[in-house]
C-alpha cells in the first residue's frame, strides 16, 4: 500500500496518463451556490443542473445556479425527533421521461411526543413499547417542474422503527443497471445505549427499551433495519424482489428484500451502474480503545460490494476485519465469550428471524482515531479534526463527449470518492476491481491547499454527487448541531485552470420586517481569487433585471411579499459569481433566546437541566404558542451529535443521561437547541427562529481542549481518559470554548510534575484569574483551587504552564467550599506574683501561615502581629488584685489564606484565684 498525502502526483498504479494540472488544487474552484440549506441532509441534481436538497424538518429546497436563487418548494409533514425527519431525495434513472422523485422520511403517525423512557415504567408490561413503534418510508412523487405534487405520492416500502430515541436512520437510495433500487437503512439504536460504553449496543436486559438492542434490527434476518435493501419498483409503485439477494423469497424467518445485512448506519451510499457495485460508508461505535472484556475500539468502514455478492457485514457482532465484540451481559454488567465471526448467532429475546445467521464479511477499508489504527493511515492523516464520519460517495466517470471544460479531468476517472464528515476532507480511491480492492488513496483538494488558493474549505461534507456536467456537488453541514449552521452550504467543484470565478458574498442589514422595509445590502466580502477588480450588480426583487450597481446599496421594499435579492459580481475577464438573500416583507422572523441554561454552562451527567425560552415577535406580540417551541438535547461528540431527548414548551427541565455512554476516551458534551415558528402575518407564512447552547460536562479532559498550541497528547493508561497532555512548556497553551462559570466554586486539577498552571480569560496572555501550584512528582495528584470570583459571562478559558507539568483533567465543581479556618490553640491560667493575681494567656499558632493575634480579657487587650507557624504569643495581664473571680479570655486570630482574609475567635476559661 502506498501513502499519498496530497494530490501532487499520480500513483504508479493509476491507469491514466500523468497530468500535473489535474492534481493542482489551484486549478479547481469551490463555488458556493447557496447557504440557504436549512439543516442540510441530502441532495439530488436535476438534468438541467438545478439542485434539490432536503432539510431534516421536511423542507425541500430548489437551488438554481444560473440565478443564485434558492427557494423552499415543498414542506413534507414529518415526525421530527432526534435524527428522524426528512432524509434522502433521489431522482429516478428515467426521470426525464417519468418525472419521479423519491423521498425517504418519517411520517407523523400518532407517535407520542418527546423521548421514550429507558426502561419500563412501574406496573407496565412490554406492550407499553408498542406506542413507540413507527416507520420510515420510501415514497415517490411527480415533479411538476418547480416542485413536487404531493397528491401523487406512492408509498413504496416502509421500514419499522422504534421511535422516541436516537439514532441511525440511513436512507440513501441508488439504482443499478437493471433498474433495481437500493435503500440503505440504519440500525435504529442509540450510540448512548445504557451499558454499551462505546461498544456493541446489545442490551436486551429485562425491562429495558427494546431500542437498545441492535440485534433486533441489524442482526435480525427478518427485519429491514441495519440493512441495504434491493427491490424493483413497478409502474404502480409496488415492488418485487429481484433474484440474488441474501435470502431467497419464501425462506422462513427472513426478508427477501435484504441485500446486505449487519450494518450500523450506512448513511451515504452510491450504486454505480457501470461497475456493478454498491459503495457505502458505515459509521461505527465510539470506544476510543479496545477492551479485553468488551471488544474492539470504535472503527468505521468503507465497502464496495458487487451487485452479484450479497453479504452479512457483521454488525453488531463484529466490525472491520471481523473483530468480535463480547456477548456482554447487560443485566449483570459482566462479560461472556466473544462472538464467533465465522458462525454468528442471534440469541436476542427481540429476535424474530433466524438464530444462526452465518459469517461476518471483512470490510474493505476501516479506520479509527489515529494513523496506526488501520492499514491505510491516510484515512486519518488527511484530517485536521477528530472522530470518524465516512460518507460513501460516487465513482467519477470521465465523459470525453462532454464539451464543458469545468468537468473533472480524466485523472479522476474510475475513482471512488469519500466524504469525511468529521475530519473535513474528500478522498479519492483508485480501485483495482469492483470488489473493494483499493490500490491508492488521494487527498482531493486538501484544506491547507484550498486555503492557500483563497478557496472555501471543506466543512463537514454531508452528501456528494457528480452532476451531468461532470462537476462535483457537495452539501456541507458546517460546524454545529440540529440546525442551519452559518457555515453550512451547497457547493459545486469545477475544474478551472487559469482564471477562477469570483466568489459573490452578500449581507443584508435586515432580512424580514414590515413594509415599507429599508434594507442595506453589502457585497464587501466578495472576492476574486486573482485579486482582480470586481463589478457589482444588484437585482432587488429577483425578476432578472439588475437595478443598481456598487459594493453597497440600499433599497426600500414598498409592499408585502417574499423577494430574492440577487448579487452578480464580474471579474475583469468576464467570469461571474452569483449570490442571493431572501427578504420577507410583512412578517418578521421571531427572535429566540435561551435565558437558561447559558452557553458554556457546566453540568453533571444525570442532572435535570432547567430551561427557559424567551421569544419576541413584532407581529405576534405576546401570543407565543409554546407548543410550537421545540427543543432537542443531544450528545455532542467531536464534530457531530446524537439527539437524546426532545420535547416542546417554553420552559421545563431537560433530562440528561446518567453517563456519556461513549467510552472513557471520547469527547462528549451536551447540546441544547430550540426552534420556534411564528404565526405568520399579512399573508406571509410563518418564519422560524432558533437558539442553541453548548453544555460542558464538569470533567473536562485536558486532551479534549477545543484549541491548543505546542502541547503533546500522549497515551497513558493511568489517566482518566487514557490520554494526557505532555510537553506543556511555558509558551504553550490549551483553551476551552465556550465556558460559563455560573455555579462553579472550584477547579480540581489532576496533574503530575512540578510547576504552576495558570487560568486566563479569553486570551493566553491575559492576567491569570487563578493559579494551580503543582508538586506531584510521584504520580497523579488532584489540586483543588477555589474560584471565589471567577470571570462572568461566556467566553474562553486558556490554560498556560511554567513547564514541568503534565495534565490529565480539570473538574469544574459546584461543591461547597469548606469554611476557611485557622488552626490556633489557646490556653488560659492564673498566676500569683508578689501577692497579686495575673491572668495569663498562651496562643500557639499550629497553622501553616503567620497569624495576627488579639487577646482580650476583662483586664485589658494585647495584640501581636505575624505570629509565625509553630510559635507562641503569650501575655500575662496585671490586675494589682489579690484575688479575682473565674473568667474568659477571648482570642481573635486573623490571617490571609489562599488569597482570602480569614478570622477565627476562640475563648478559653481561667479559674478564680486568691493570692493573699
Amino acid at each position: 500500500m502506498v501513502a499519498v498525502v496530497r494530490p501532487a502526483q499520480a500513483h504508479p498504479d493509476d491507469p491514466h496518463p500523468e497530468d500535473p494540472a489535474a492534481t493542482e488544487t489551484a486549478n479547481y474552484e469551490r463555488i458556493l451556490l447557496t447557504r440557504n440549506v436549512g439543516e442540510p441532509i441530502d441532495l439530488a441534481i436535476l438534468p438541467d443542473r438545478r439542485i434539490l436538497h432536503t432539510a431534516r424538518n421536511g423542507d425541500i429546497r430548489l437551488t438554481d445556479p444560473s440565478t443564485g436563487i434558492t427557494r423552499i418548494v415543498n414542506a413534507i409533514p414529518v415526525y421530527a425527533n432526534s435524527e428522524d425527519g426528512l432524509q434522502t431525495i433521489s431522482i429516478d434513472p428515467d426521470f426525464e421521461n417519468n418525472h419521479w422523485v423519491y423521498l425517504y422520511y418519517a411520517p407523523r403517525l400518532n407517535t407520542p411526543t418527546g423521548a421514550a423512557p429507558n426502561s419500563l415504567p412501574a406496573g407496565a408490561d412490554e406492550s407499553y413499547w408498542d406506542q413507540w413503534r413507527g416507520h420510515n418510508q420510501l415514497s415517490r412523487f411527480q415533479w411538476t417542474g418547480d416542485g413536487l405534487d404531493l397528491s401523487t405520492e406512492q408509498v413504496i416500502i416502509q421500514v419499522e422503527t422504534q421511535r422516541g430515541q436516537c439514532c441511525h436512520v440511513g436512507g440513501d437510495v441508488g439504482w443499478d443497471a437493471d433498474g433495481n433500487l437500493y435503500l440503505a437503512t440504519g440500525d435504529n439504536t442509540p450510540a448512548s445505549t445504557p451499558g454499551a460504553n462505546g461498544y456493541a449496543p446489545n442490551n436486551d436486559a429485562p425491562g429495558m427499551n427494546p431500542g437498545f438492542d441492535s440485534r433486533r434490527g441489524a442482526g435480525n434476518t427478518n427485519d429491514l433495519r441495519g440493512k441495504i435493501l434491493r427491490i424493483h419498483v413497478e409502474e404502480d409503485g409496488t415492488y418485487t424482489t429481484p433474484p440474488g439477494n441474501l435470502f431467497a423469497p419464501g425462506t422462513a424467518g427472513t426478508r427477501p428484500e435484504i441485500f446486505v445485512m449487519g450494518v450500523r448506519n450506512p448513511f451515504r451510499m452510491d450504486v454505480d451502474a457501470e461497475t456493478g457495485s454498491v459503495l457505502w460508508g458505515d459509521y461505527g461505535p465510539d470506544a476510543g480503545t479496545p477492551s479485553d472484556t468488551r471488544g474492539p475500539m470504535g472503527l468505521v468502514e468503507w465497502n464496495q460490494t458487487p451487485v452479484t455478492t450479497p453479504v452479512n457485514s457483521g454488525w453488531p457482532y463484529c466490525v472491520a476485519d471481523s473483530r468480535p465484540y463480547n456477548e456482554w451481559n447487560f443485566e449483570t454488567a459482566t462479560p461472556r465469550e466473544p462472538f464467533d465471526c465465522n458462525a454468528l448467532v442471534n440469541n436476542s429475546r427481540w429476535n424474530t428471524g433466524l438464530t444462526e445467521i452465518g459469517a461476518s464479511e471483512d470490510a474493505d477499508l476501516w479506520y479509527g482515531d489515529n494513523d496506526g489504527d488501520q492499514p491505510w493511515p491516510e484515512l486519518t492523516a488527511f484530517g485536521t479534526s477528530t472522530g470518524q464520519g465516512p460518507m460513501g460517495g460516487p465513482i467519477y466517470h470521465f465523459d470525453e463527449a462532454n464539451p464543458l471544460t469545468s468537468k473533472l479531468p480524466e485523472h479522476w476517472d474510475g475513482k471512488a470518492f469519500l466524504g469525511e464528515f468529521s475530519q473535513d476532507y474528500i478522498a479519492a480511491f483508485t480501485l483495482g476491481d469492483n470488489n473493494g480492492a483499493v490500490t491508492a488513496i488521494e487527498n482531493f483538494l486538501p484544506n491547507a491547499e484550498l486555503n492557500a488558493a483563497a478557496q472555501p474549505l471543506w466543512d463537514n461534507p454531508m452528501d456528494l454527487e457528480f452532476g451531468p456536467d461532470g462537476s462535483l456537488y457537495v452539501l456541507e453541514y458546517g460546524d454545529g448541531f440540529f440546525r442551519q449552521n452559518p457555515d453550512a452550504g451547497l457547493y459545486r467543484i469545477d475544474y478551472a485552470p487559469g482564471n477562477l470565478s469570483p466568489q459573490a458574498r452578500i449581507t443584508a442589514s435586515v432580512t424580514s420586517g414590515q413594509a415599507p422595509l429599508a434594507v442595506e445590502f453589502d457585497a464587501a466580502a466578495s472576492f476574486d481569487p486573482e485579486e482582480g477588480a470586481l463589478t457589482y450588480e444588484w437585482d432587488f426583487d429577483g425578476d432578472g433585471t439588475y437595478d443598481a450597481t456598487g459594493v453597497s446599496v440600499s433599497y426600500i421594499y414598498p409592499a408585502n411579499g417574499q423577494f430574492f435579492a440577487g448579487l452578480r459580481v464580474t471579474d475583469p475577464e468576464g467570469r461571474i459569481g452569483l449570490a442571493s438573500e431572501e427578504i420577507t416583507v410583512g412578517n418578521t422572523a421571531p427572535t429566540v433566546a435561551l435565558t437558561t441554561p447559558v452557553n458554556g454552562l457546566f453540568f453533571s451527567w444525570g442532572d435535570g437541566i432547567p430551561f427557559q425560552v424567551q421569544i419576541t415577535d413584532p407581529e405576534d406580540g405576546t401570543a407565543v404558542t409554546c407548543s410550537r417551541v421545540s427543543w432537542t438535547f443531544g450528545l455532542g461528540h467531536n464534530q457531530h451529535a446524537h439527539p437524546v431527548n426532545s420535547g416542546t414548551g417554553c420552559q421545563g427541565t431537560v433530562p440528561t443521561p446518567a453517563d456519556a455512554g461513549h467510552g472513557e476516551t471520547e469527547n462528549v458534551f451536551g447540546v441544547l437547541g430550540v426552534t420556534y415558528r411564528d404565526n405568520g402575518a399579512n399573508g406571509i407564512p410563518g418564519a422560524t427562529g432558533e437558539a442553541q447552547v453548548i453544555l460542558n460536562p464538569r470533567l473536562m479532559e485536558a486532551e479534549h481542549a477545543d484549541s491548543s498550541s505546542g502541547v503533546t497528547v500522549a497515551d497513558d493508561e493511568t489517566a482518566s481518559g487514557l490520554r494526557a497532555l505532555t510537553s506543556f512548556d511555558p509558551e504553550d497553551w490549551i483553551a476551552y470554548d465556550p465556558v460559563n462559570f455560573t455555579g462553579v466554586t472550584q477547579v480540581q486539577t489532576r496533574v503530575s510534575g512540578s510547576g504552576t498552571l495558570s487560568l486566563h480569560w479569553n486570551a493566553a496572555d491575559a492576567e491569570p484569574f487563578a493559579t494551580v501550584p503543582v508538586s506531584a512528582d510521584a504520580g497523579w495528584a488532584t489540586v483543588v483551587t477555589a474560584l471565589p470570583t471567577p470571570p462572568t459571562g461566556t467566553g474562553q478559558v486558556f490554560v498556560t504552564s511554567t513547564g514541568g507539568v503534565e495534565v490529565d483533567s480539570f473538574t469544574f465543581s459546584n461543591e461547597a467550599l469548606p469554611e476557611p479556618s485557622l488552626n490556633v490553640q489557646v490556653t488560659a491560667e492564673t498566676r500569683c506574683i508578689a501577692g497579686r493575681v495575673l491572668p495569663a494567656v498562651t496562643v500557639t499558632n499550629t497553622d501553616e501561615v503567620p497569624v495576627d493575634v488579639s487577646i482580650q480579657t476583662t483586664y485589658g487587650t494585647r495584640d501581636f502581629t505575624g505570629v509565625a507557624p509553630g510559635t507562641n504569643a503569650f501575655h500575662a495581664f496585671t490586675t494589682r488584685l489579690a484575688s479575682i473571680p473565674a473568667g474568659l479570655a477571648t482570642v481573635v486570630a486573623s490571617a490571609t489564606v489562599d488569597g482570602s482574609p480569614v478570622s477565627v475567635t476562640t475563648e478559653a476559661a481561667y479559674e478564680a484565684r486568691s493570692c493573699g
